[in-house]
């Protein structure tokens, strides 16, 4: 840390290190590697993940894109098997996402390369060290997030 840092520079700072750290991590990566999903479609088979059977409307808003984008989105992920559309029990004109066997391989592969890519540089920190991280850490999203992303 540089002593004569600004608040705000130490802000950009920041951000300069969690892109980074960020950006290795999606280089890394075998899906992304491997040309199988880009960064919103992963971004997006993660939100599936995190919401049951949350419907093609409800995914529009979360990710901040108009319903006829999140289809076409979500025509990619199905193409590649990695998500299924099905009829809500409610309203069979609306349709609800759901992972397949494959997106979820796929999510548990990559979230694997990224813990082996984090454990070497993560267990050079002591223990009070990495608790203190993911407590800070968990502080920031927690002031960042919207309640629907927590």
């Amino acid at each position: 840390m540089e002593p004569n840092e600004t608040a705000d520079e130490r802000l950009l700072r920041l951000t300069h290190l969690l892109v980074a750290i960020n950006r290795r991590l999606r280089r890394k990566s075998f899906a992304f590697e491997q040309g199988i999903v880009t960064r919103v479609q992963w971004q997006l088979l993660r939100q599936i993940g995190q919401q049951p059977d949350p419907t093609v409307g409800q995914l529009a808003k979360r990710m901040g894109v108009r319903q006829s984008t999140m289809t076409q989105m979500l025509d990619r992920l199905e193409k590649a098997q990695l998500i299924e559309r099905r009829p809500w029990p409610r309203d069979p004109r609306v349709r609800t996402v759901t992972i397949t066997a494959e997106g979820h391989s796929l999510i548990r592969q990559t979230e694997a390369m990224w813990t082996r890519e984090l454990a070497e540089p993560f267990e050079r920190l002591s223990p009070a060290e990495r608790l203190m991280l993911v407590e800070l850490l968990g502080k920031l999203w927690d002031g960042l997030a919207e309640p629907e992303e927590r």
